[in-house]
């Protein structure tokens, strides 16, 4: 498989003032203490899928305030921006801020080099607003936004993105689109006419049980463009509950369209009844199979996955990856996750593990037969 990423090398992304992940794998685990980094990287590649797009970075900003909610239509939140970016210790109140991000790539990927700076400014109420962005907020048409007084004084932020893309795939981009400024203003809603495309498509699983309407969404585009997409989600389900005869969408006279799962003993049952390992490897699928050729990231992969389960989603995973030519990078806390990646029946010879290290050590890097051998002769706790 032509990988998307064989190299990364990430600077000033939250905490991690510089990391180098060499030899990547199409399975990459990452391992370690609470607070070492893990969930940064998966943040840092997303961005580095779709970094021209300002509401990739708002999202990523977010995450971690607002789990489960749509942040398009949230005002952006200064402080939480800031926090994507390395803080500068000891910096003074009266200096200004400023901050910048570096991320370095090598692989199939179109990209090659991100540069992100974000820096405070100021105006007034006359300040002109982002370029292509609407007078009122297009979630909320009765909403009216409105306007600071001419004499305010704003306070803002503004980000300004650098993208270097591969020689060969120059003439697939318009030239403007390498580089772009947006401006964020505090108490303001942040409006664009539409979203940037990604560069390299990806899609993230975090470790919230995600919404129904995106639920919905996916399973839609399988059954109406996979023949056998319907097939391969209810072939995963089943290693929970093999009474699972059928997944459909229903709207009943009185509700909106609904996910329910017929069921040999239960009938048709809407999907709340089932468990929340349940929701979480449906997750999983549908995002799988809407990522062909893509990178699939998965923060804390077991989550709400019975130890006994694990064995038969994550042999599922890794062949669905492998088959649809996804590049997958997950998190985990958990030794049973990593020995569930490491069966005899899954080929190990791509998969890597790196364990992130504080105090700016480098990763300790295992490939998968190594940690195989480490874990099933020496049995040595490898997170």
């Amino acid at each position: 498989m032509s990988q998307v990423f064989d190299r990364l090398q990430i600077s000033g992304y939250r905490a991690l003032q510089l990391v180098n992940l060499s030899q990547l794998g199409q399975v990459n685990i990452f391992v370690g203490d609470n607070n070492a980094g893990k969930t940064s990287i998966l943040e840092a590649i997303s961005i580095l899928c779709n970094p021209l797009d300002p509401f990739q970075w708002l999202e990523v900003s977010q995450r971690r305030l607002y789990v489960g909610r749509s942040l398009i239509t949230l005002r952006p939140n200064i402080e939480a921006l800031k926090w994507i970016f390395s803080q500068k210790i000891g910096a003074s109140n009266d200096e200004i801020y400023q901050a910048e991000i570096l991320i370095e790539a090598n692989g199939t990927t179109p990209i090659h080099e991100l540069k992100a700076k974000l820096g405070e400014i100021y105006g007034s109420g006359v300040e002109k607003n982002n370029q292509k962005s609407f007078d009122r907020d297009i979630s909320s048409p009765e909403e009216e936004v409105s306007s600071p007084e001419i004499d305010s004084v704003r306070a803002g932020l503004e980000l300004e993105i650098a993208v270097n893309l591969a020689s060969a795939q120059l003439n697939l981009f318009p030239p403007e689109a390498e580089r772009e400024i947006f401006q964020f203003w505090e108490n303001e809603r942040f409006v664009q006419r539409r979203r940037n495309k990604p560069i390299v498509k990806n899609a993230t699983i975090f470790p919230s049980y995600s919404s129904s309407e995106l639920i919905l969404e996916r399973l839609s585009r399988i059954i109406l463009q996979e023949e056998d997409g319907k097939n391969e989600v209810l072939e995963l389900i089943r290693s929970f509950d093999n009474n699972i005869l059928d997944i459909q969408i229903l709207s009943l006279p009185t509700a909106i369209a609904t996910l329910y799962i017929k069921h040999k003993e239960l009938g048709l049952a809407p999907l709340y009844v089932f468990g929340d390992g349940f929701k979480r490897a449906l997750v999983i699928a549908l995002t799988l199979l809407t990522t062909a050729n893509g990178v699939l990231l998965v923060d804390e992969i077991e989550t709400s996955i019975h130890v006994s389960a694990l064995g038969s989603v994550f042999s599922w995973l890794i062949e669905s990856c492998r088959h649809r030519e996804i590049q997958l990078f997950v998190t985990t806390h958990s030794l049973e996750a990593i020995d569930a990646m490491l069966q005899p029946e899954i080929a190990t010879d791509n998969v890597v593990a790196f364990r992130l290290n504080h105090n700016g050590q480098a990763p300790q890097r295992f490939s998968g037969n190594l940690l195989h051998r480490l874990r099933s002769e020496r049995g040595l706790d490898v997170r």
